[in-house]
């Protein structure tokens, strides 16, 4: 049976095992969740799934959850009617602490703000890696879930997030780490796949071979590719891409790009995959970096018909089908400063880039609810770590309990 957190079990969980703990004031997960996550014996993970989507690049509420505005329908006018929207999360004002889509990607997946270690350490961007656990480590160590079921799927414009798939310097790398990794799914790792497979075919010329190690050495080199393994995926996205590359070749031109392509690896990975956790990182609405207003809101238009997309997937599938929670938030917001050609960037630490919202909807999930309580970024972990009944000791957040039935 599929797995629902009502408001009446979560408060008596909470209550006892605060009243246990001798009234410390430190935030416990309610009792299901221990009983489902014992050390010694890793449990069958029955649900619900859990979809976390990245509304990302960066996003305004106003473009987004104020309804004059939007330009998001299917989100506000369709789905926030199923669920139940904050419209008024945060992240936090804090020293050394940018609101960009690495930082806020790693919030969202530790629950803990710069919880994490640039890889470059100089010269110009930046490639993070989480230093605390992140949801998919946490639910891993506590569930039997193979690493193909635990996914991420990223934006091919953000090639440098692809080492947020576990904590490399936590303080509990004997619990963590690596063996419990989520694995991505990206048009950069199609590519990795792609050349390799054609190096092993032995079809390429000498100077088309010489190209494509020079594009492994660059993805690789982008991706801090001390950490990657291209000699082979795990089976399971061995036999993905396999079909992937049946389906669109090699060229890139038959298959779609940018966060259509986004959401439509999501969708192959829902069908053939069966992930039990997935997170979606969306990141077109960026693209106004390069000084055109309408990519920022056709990035934001592409995202909802995504979500669209997605949970319609999911409403049509039996396993998934009432057995699923999605939880959508950004990774950053968006400056609002009249003066600039571009009112909307996100490096310069205005109040708006701190001014974000979530979305819940789903299994055990209160409908048409809203709230302008102010909450912050870093509660999302705990949250959904509570959802599927997974204890998550170093998020800093608190559980946001309102969105239960």
């Amino acid at each position: 049976m599929p797995h629902k957190i009502t408001r009446r079990r979560f408060n008596k969980g909470l209550l006892g095992l605060v009243g246990a703990a001798g009234l410390t004031g430190v935030w416990m997960p309610p009792r299901h969740a221990l009983a489902q996550s014992g050390a010694a014996v890793k449990k069958q993970y029955k649900g619900p799934h859990v979809i976390i989507i990245r509304y990302g690049g960066g996003v305004r509420r106003r473009e987004t959850v104020d309804p004059q505005y939007s330009w998001s329908p299917y989100m506000m006018k369709v789905l926030a009617k199923k669920g139940f929207l904050y419209s008024n999360m945060e992240l936090a004002q804090l020293e050394d602490s940018p609101t960009s889509h690495a930082q806020g990607t790693i919030n969202i997946l530790t629950g803990r703000y710069r919880a994490y270690h640039d890889l470059r350490r100089k010269g110009f961007g930046e490639v993070l890696e989480p230093t605390s656990p992140t949801l998919f480590e946490y639910f891993r160590q506590q569930y039997d879930i193979p690493v193909h079921q635990a996914l991420i799927i990223n934006s091919e414009n953000r090639l440098e997030d692809e080492t947020i798939n576990f904590a490399r310097q936590s303080m509990d790398q004997h619990m963590y780490g690596v063996e419990y990794r989520s694995e991505f799914l990206s048009y950069n790792k199609f590519k990795l796949y792609k050349i390799r497979e054609q190096l092993k075919e032995g079809n390429l010329s000498d100077k088309e071979a010489e190209e494509a190690q020079k594009e492994i050495e660059k993805i690789k080199n982008k991706m801090m590719g001390a950490h990657l393994n291209i000699d082979r995926y795990p089976d399971e996205i061995e036999k993905f891409w396999a079909k992937w590359r049946a389906f669109y070749g090699d060229s890139g031109l038959q298959n779609p790009r940018g966060d259509r392509l986004t959401t439509e690896l999501s969708l192959w990975a829902l069908r053939e995959l069966r992930p039990k956790l997935m997170m979606i990182n969306y990141q077109d609405v960026d693209y106004v970096h390069w000084g055109i207003k309408s990519q920022y809101t056709r990035g934001i238009a592409i995202i909802d018909r995504g979500i669209r997309e997605i949970v319609e997937e999911v409403e049509r599938d039996e396993e998934y089908r009432d057995n699923t929670v999605f939880a959508i938030v950004p990774d950053c917001g968006r400056d609002s400063n009249p003066l600039l050609r571009i009112p909307y960037q996100h490096h310069f630490n205005t109040r708006s880039s701190h001014e974000i919202f979530a979305m819940f909807y789903g299994t055990g999930i209160q409908k048409n609810m809203q709230t302008n309580k102010v909450v912050d970024q870093s509660s999302m972990a705990a949250t959904i770590g509570t959802i599927m009944g997974v204890k998550t000791p170093q998020a800093s957040g608190h559980v946001l309990e309102d969105i239960f039935i």
